[in-house]
């Protein structure tokens, strides 16, 4: 796939708003099991699916809803203008490219999240670090390709302002082939835990 037309993605926000609702009925269908993780790319505690798979799912509800078409093309001009709706749907899980958080990439250098993301907004907000590929339910996201270049070309990160952040060639590999199990590769929960 080239990272040249990104795929189009959805967090729950994004989900929830194609059938004209909010991210508590995404959460509502997952505790239901009308929707699991089974498709989803799981990114910083959080799960993102295909905009293909998320406007199929309309026709696997216990009662069909219709997709908001409108919504699904503003996501698709919003994410890779340019892409037709047609290939943008076309898009399986399978074919997505690796995709980072930021406890991903605090995970590429070796840092402790909590101290390392303020440095990283901080170097965002001064280009020197690229913005992320996707805003999504409140979340950046970067192709693993973006956020490695970006760790590449700057030393905003490193303790030593000259040098560039030492990156770990083992996490990197395991977030290309998937096999990542690193902080971020679980679902954040929320709440009380069910007592078995």
């Amino acid at each position: 796939m080239s990272v040249k037309r990104k795929p189009v993605l959805v967090g729950q926000q994004e989900f929830g708003a194609i059938y004209d609702g909010v991210a508590r009925n995404v959460a509502q269908w997952i505790q239901r099991g009308q929707l699991d993780y089974s498709e989803a790319v799981i990114v910083s505690g959080r799960a993102y699916w295909t905009l293909g798979f998320a406007v199929a799912q309309g026709e696997r509800f216990a009662r069909t809803k219709e997709p908001n078409m409108g919504v699904v093309e503003q996501l698709v001009e919003e994410q890779s203008p340019g892409r037709g709706l047609v290939s943008a749907l076309t898009v399986q899980r399978a074919d997505l490219p690796p995709i980072v958080g930021q406890q991903e990439i605090a995970a590429m250098v070796g840092e402790d999240p909590a101290a390392f993301l303020p440095r990283l907004s901080a170097a965002i907000k001064a280009s020197a670090f690229p913005g992320p590929d996707w805003s999504l339910s409140g979340s950046p996201l970067w192709l693993l390709s973006s956020a490695s270049d970006g760790l590449e070309s700057t030393g905003r990160f490193s303790r030593v302002k000259s040098k560039a952040p030492e990156i770990n060639g083992e996490v990197v590999e395991a977030l290309k082939s998937g096999r990542y199990d690193g902080p971020g590769s679980k679902i954040l929960t929320r709440g009380v835990k069910k007592k078995s």
